[in-house]
């Protein structure tokens, strides 16, 4: 439980470090849901636990789950194939400019995306390996 606790921490603070907008003080942090992406194989910047897998955790702030997990898809395959730190050109999935973020060592297991019309509206894709939507919603509310 320490290491799922450590993971969550590390949800919400990559979040808030990723500096992706200026979220209104109520803006809800919210998991939506997971789906199968690209292998990812990165270490967590605040626990340096290694994660690896292709589950990725859908998290939005600002904006609906089902908007956030209809852009998944396209954000993932976007992903798939840019460079670690690279930003998507133009804008990706409805209108959202992402970063294929650099975990410190050179790899990547999470895409910041921001709404480009908009205030604090942004999607987190993060690949959370084994870790189920259940287990991470438990932490959050507790």
């Amino acid at each position: 439980m320490r290491r799922l606790a450590s993971l969550a921490a590390v949800l919400i603070l990559a979040g808030l470090a990723a500096g992706l907008g200026t979220a209104a003080p109520t803006a809800k942090i919210q998991l939506c849901g997971q789906l199968k992406g690209p292998y990812a194989s990165y270490t967590g910047r605040f626990t340096g636990q290694k994660l690896t897998g292709s589950r990725w955790t859908v998290i939005a702030t600002g904006v609906s789950c089902a908007k956030a997990m209809r852009a998944a898809p396209a954000i993932l395959k976007w992903w798939a194939k840019a460079r670690v730190d690279q930003s998507s050109r133009g804008t990706l999935a409805g209108g959202y400019t992402c970063t294929k973020e650099n975990d410190g060592h050179g790899r990547s297991g999470s895409a910041g995306c921001i709404l480009t019309k908009g205030t604090g509206q942004t999607v987190q894709l993060y690949m959370t390996g084994k870790y189920t939507i259940e287990q991470l919603k438990r932490l959050f509310r507790g």
